[in-house]
């Protein structure tokens, strides 16, 4: 048996000392973080390096917290910060608001009661469902949504006039303008096996390799700054499961006219959920951690345990414990963890966290929301919080909870200072219903439109001003719009949609997309790209090209393969297909107006593999430069001839 069940049972058989009420145990507690605070310096600075040294913290603190928490295992934990505690039945519900913890000790006594309440619920569904029998979760209704892919982060869009209407989760639109080639007035940046090219647009000549100790995916050039961004298994650090932890790194580079210049790294406990980098060159990246911790009632537990950590050039820091928030309604001991880090010297590092949610982030110009759902008394909920976040770093703003399940991180928006979220929840027949709120600035709910399409399973929703399009899993087309202002659905509302995966901006009016042409045995021999209105969503006309048994294109699936460039009105489309010769690559160039697609040029190489398969391209200074997995092209726009090519 466990060291938590050791506890738990022995706690059960005794009868709870009157010191040990929960009326007391906030003043214990305080004054137990008032000896911690004289020990400890890490909650006095919150500005200094905090080592891996144990807390200094006793056995009877332990034994109190582990009490507390036992008492919280009913309802929930209590926020013991709260100025007027009342001794409460430990049966009935315990009503909390969200914490801003102030200690790590308090940080200690909830993550505890979080827990135990986590694992007496699993041991409970456990014994009701029977060993070895599968658990169905309103998760299996859902499963025909196609889960996201590497390259679509969790952060969602904020509401664009080239955000996706189709509920593809893997091809919608991202935040992030991430990708893995870039490029500046002198150079070309492309990370191709793992390595970084610095290649020179004068000669196409190979200025400098990067090599980092991790691959990266994806990178950030903003003024003279570059980002690189990857992930590494910290070996030797398992989790409880026996798995390596996790850290996403990011490596800062200064740009000169010669070459890249490292200046910075910055790691952070977790896996990538998402990031974007701002105008002003400030990095947002969200992880979530989870599954970290070793047993957290060890007496010889330290804050490795339950205090998530970053890196600054190699140097441990924990996230300070005033910097972490327990949204109201937490039940289970993951993280998401949130740092701003702006990319230029000097280099200013701020990181929040999130107990009880490895969560959907939604990021807007000033304020990232990270929303989780859970379940409480057998009903769901969803708790959101929001960061203001600015140059200077990240601050909490607001806390609150709305009824239901949040339904995917396509199912939020912000608009004029509020924030909406869209729910599932179950009416008194049992059948699931879409509820969409509106929240303020403080993230209380003003107004809301419930109730909606029951029986109907909703994948996302469009948010577009005050209406939000309703669409049903495996559809184009809404099932249902509603007026946010009248929270009513709006009767015959046009509700055509885009048939591709994703679509891009070409102008005003004018949007893009590409799908496959598709032979009786499911297989593909043909490229459509269609052109739409933006206002209606409305096909305007199509061109089929590439048509080839098995073609292939990443731009299918990556709305980042695909080139758009307003500046000089042209498409461009990397294709590749398999003969008996080996690979076709093929780069399409296709130029556009209101009317439809003109083919302006293709692009033509076969290999013997699919070493040289075109990924990207980029246009500058009249130069269009096409980039794949071994060869960099350079085309003269002006009579569509290649004036250049390198091998890597």
């Amino acid at each position: 048996m466990s060291f938590e069940k050791d506890l738990r049972k022995a706690v059960e058989s005794i009868d709870i000392p009157e010191e040990l009420l929960p009326v007391n145990i906030e003043a214990m507690l305080r004054n137990a973080d008032r000896s911690a605070q004289k020990n400890t310096s890490a909650d006095i600075d919150r500005s200094e390096k905090i080592t891996a040294k144990k807390t200094n913290r006793t056995i009877i603190m332990r034994t109190i917290a582990a009490a507390a928490a036992c008492i919280a295992l009913a309802g929930g934990f209590a926020a013991v910060r709260q100025q007027t505690a009342k001794p409460v039945d430990i049966e009935s519900e315990i009503n909390y608001e969200a914490v801003q913890v102030q200690s790590y000790d308090e940080l200690y006594s909830i993550y505890t009661g979080i827990y135990l309440n986590s694992e007496a619920n699993s041991e409970t569904a456990a014994a009701e469902n029977g060993d070895g029998v599968e658990i169905i979760t309103d998760d299996t209704a859902i499963t025909d949504v196609p889960a996201a892919t590497e390259t679509n982060p969790a952060i969602t869009e904020a509401p664009a006039e080239d955000t996706p209407r189709k509920n593809i989760d893997a091809v919608c639109s991202d935040f992030s303008d991430a990708d893995i080639v870039k490029s500046d007035d002198s150079s070309i940046y492309y990370i191709c096996g793992g390595t970084l090219y610095v290649v020179s647009k004068d000669n196409m000549a190979v200025k400098q390799e990067i090599t980092t100790e991790n691959p990266p995916f994806e990178m950030y050039v903003r003024g003279n700054s570059l980002v690189l961004v990857s992930e590494e298994k910290a070996s030797g650090d398992k989790s409880e499961d026996g798995r390596d932890h996790t850290n996403v790194v990011i490596d800062i580079y200064t740009i000169s006219s010669d070459s890249l210049t490292h200046i910075k790294t910055y790691k952070q406990n977790g896996e990538y959920n998402s990031a974007r980098i701002d105008d002003n060159g400030v990095l947002y990246l969200v992880t979530g951690y989870s599954n970290y911790r070793g047993a957290p009632l060890d007496e010889n537990a330290d804050l490795d345990n339950y205090v998530p950590g970053y890196y600054i050039d190699g140097e441990k820091h924990y996230v300070a414990a005033e910097d972490i928030t327990v949204p109201q309604g937490a039940n289970n001991t993951d993280y998401t963890i949130i740092s701003s880090v702006k990319c230029s010297e000097p280099v200013n590092i701020s990181v929040k966290a999130v107990l009880g949610s490895n969560a959907n982030a939604f990021c807007s110009d000033d304020t990232l929301y990270v929303a989780f759902s859970g379940t409480k008394d057998g009903k769901s909920y969803t708790a959101v919080t929001s960061f203001a976040i600015s140059e200077s770093g990240l601050s909490y703003k607001a806390s609150g909870t709305v009824e239901g399940e949040l339904i995917s991180r396509y199912s939020m928006a912000e608009s004029e200072g509020g924030f909406r979220i869209a729910c599932r929840s179950f009416d008194e027949n049992g059948m699931a219903v879409t509820d969409i709120y509106t929240l303020d600035s403080s993230l209380a709910v003003i107004s809301k439109a419930e109730g909606l399409l029951p029986g109907v399973i909703i994948g996302s929703v469009k948010f577009d001003g005050n209406y939000a399009s309703l669409i049903e899993n495996n559809r184009t087309d809404a099932s249902l719009v509603v007026d946010l202002d009248q929270s009513a659905p709006v009767e015959n509302a046009e509700t055509k949609c885009f048939i591709a995966p994703y679509v891009s901006k070409l102008s005003d009016g004018l949007m893009a997309g590409i799908t496959a042409c598709e032979d009786e045995n499911g297989g593909y021999n043909g490229l459509r790209l269609e052109l739409y209105s933006a206002d209606s969503g409305e096909k305007i006309s199509e061109t089929v090209f590439a048509r080839f048994p098995k073609v292939q294109s990443p731009a299918l699936s990556d709305k980042k393969a695909m080139l758009i460039d307003t500046d000089n009105k042209i498409v461009g489309i990397p294709v590749s297909s398999v003969n008996e010769f080996g690979v076709k690559n093929q780069y399409f160039v296709f130029g556009y107006d209101e009317n439809g697609f003109t083919q302006k040029g293709v692009f033509e190489y076969n290999d013997i593999d699919d070493s040289y398969t075109f990924e990207r391209a980029v246009v500058t200074d009249g130069v269009l430069y096409i980039i794949g997995s071994g060869r960099m092209v350079s085309v003269d726009l002006d009579d569509m001839t290649v004036a250049d090519t390198f091998v890597f």
